[in-house]
């Protein structure tokens, strides 16, 4: 009998949490509207983000996405540097993940240039030049590549 109560908890409390699949999808997205960028902010909340660093850049890409849709100044400048934050700080954590990489170039590549955060543009970039070929999950070297395809920062 505990072990159902259990396994029932277990179930309602991972019913809210998003996994890496939906969040990399709502990610290809969230760029495009301001509702695309909430949803991506919302499904990212509700992970378990403090304790993922892939997940925690997830968060900190969505803070930075609502800094961009955001009208107020005092916000745009709050979100973008608590999303920064997290991205460097997920980075400090594990930095030969790729997926990090990607992220952290996504944000920079994106960012206005006056936030002046671009410094590792070209670092991560040639990261993912030299490392997809490494990358061993097949859905993950797909949605790295689908990236490299799409952004700008590969047309030089």
């Amino acid at each position: 009998m505990k072990f159902l109560v259990v396994f029932i908890g277990l179930l309602f409390t991972n019913a809210n949490v998003a996994d890496i699949a939906e969040v990399r999808e709502l990610y290809r997205y969230a760029k495009d509207s301001k509702e695309n960028t909430e949803k991506f902010l919302e499904i990212t909340e509700k992970t378990n983000y403090q304790n993922d660093p892939v997940l925690s850049a997830y968060y900190g890409c969505a803070l930075t996405l609502k800094a961009s849709f955001s009208e107020k100044r005092g916000d745009k400048i709050s979100f973008f540097k608590q999303g920064k934050k997290l991205i460097e700080s997920s980075i400090e954590t594990d930095p030969n993940n790729i997926e990090l990489r990607m992220i952290r170039l996504s944000v920079q590549s994106n960012a206005p240039r006056i936030i002046r955060y671009y410094k590792e543009i070209d670092e991560d970039k040639n990261y993912l030049i030299k490392n997809i070929d490494k990358v061993t999950s097949l859905k993950l070297k797909e949605f790295i590549k689908g990236f490299m395809s799409t952004s700008k920062v590969f047309e030089k």
